[in-house]
């Protein structure tokens, strides 16, 4: 993969290794029944589940472009294809 073309990959190949883990333990987290959860006001005496899934604050706490990252997908994607193509 040219590094060049795909900035985001290469800033996900980068933190691979603490995402995997940070991810693991957030999945541990929900096997045990612990859930990161928010008040949706101060004074509320009941927390609320956040609706945030663990790959986007995965993706946010590293900040990586989700958007970004599904485009280069598809432009490599489409690169593959184009090579494909002259094989046949």
């Amino acid at each position: 993969m040219a590094e060049d073309l795909y900035p985001e990959h290469t800033k996900l190949k980068a933190i691979q290794h603490q995402s995997q883990t940070v991810g693991e333990f957030l999945e541990w987290l929900d096997s045990k029944g612990i859930q990161l959860c928010t008040y949706l006001r101060p004074d509320d005496n009941w927390p609320t589940r956040l609706a945030t899934n663990n790959r986007d604050l995965l993706a946010e706490y590293f900040d990586i472009d989700q958007k970004v990252l599904e485009d280069e997908k598809r432009k490599m994607l489409d690169e593959q294809r184009k090579l494909n193509a002259n094989k046949v």
